[in-house]
């Protein structure tokens, strides 16, 4: 019996050694997850929680920043924006992803559609089969602003849904050019160009550039 006993012991004492070890390798996994989030330890951070947002304006005559526009300084990521263009993923190419806020201080023509002064949201739907979209399209859509922040957009969420009121103006295919030198950051000019404004962007090494011309 004492032997019978000691046999028990022994198994009891192996038994909750081998759990202890799995929950320390749980514990050190979370970590991991949590340092890989993070951007690996205390000497890196997310530089996706570090976005700010950006102004880009152009005064026209006496109107100051008659076109203006906001914008996240998005991190590049060639991977992610290859999910939009190509598709293929099922998170990042199956929802849409606002990328500028446009405010108007008078009328305007964008793609032939006129535009009232006020609030506007250009957003990008990835390439999916979910959406039903056979290449990656460029929207534009008017809504109304939050009466606090005053836009959508919120730094350090570079995962900002597109506003819910959004109402859509115009939609078509879109192709960013490639060959940029390449910029770790989103980055979008407002300027005049003859009679139009054009409105830039460069991301990593894609451009785009849309233009609207004003009533």
């Amino acid at each position: 019996m004492k032997l019978k006993g000691k046999a028990l012991a022994r198994v009891l004492i192996y038994v909750t050694f081998v759990f202890a070890c799995v929950g320390l390798g749980g514990a050190s996994a979370a970590i991991a997850q949590d340092n890989a989030m993070s951007g690996g330890g205390q000497s890196k951070t997310d530089s996706r929680k570090l976005t700010t947002i950006q102004i880009a304006a152009a005064d026209i005559g006496d109107i100051k920043n008659a076109v203006e526009v906001r914008y996240l300084n998005l991190p590049f990521g060639a991977p992610t924006f290859g999910y939009m263009e190509m598709g293929g993923d099922r998170y990042y190419s199956n929802r849409t992803w606002p990328i500028l806020h446009l405010k108007l201080a008078r009328e305007a023509v964008y793609d032939g559609k006129t535009l009232l002064a006020g609030d506007y949201v250009f957003f990008i739907t990835p390439k999916s089969e979910k959406l039903k979209t056979d290449s990656m399209m460029l929207s534009l859509a008017s809504f109304k602003p939050d009466a606090t922040r005053g836009t959508f957009l919120v730094p350090g969420d570079v995962f900002t849904e597109t506003p819910k009121d959004a109402v859509v103006i115009s939609q078509k295919p879109v192709t960013f050019g490639k060959g940029a030198p390449v910029s770790p950051a989103l980055q979008v000019s407002v300027g005049k160009e003859d009679k139009a404004i054009a409105i830039k962007l460069h991301y990593g090494d894609r451009t785009l550039t849309e233009k609207l011309t004003l009533k």
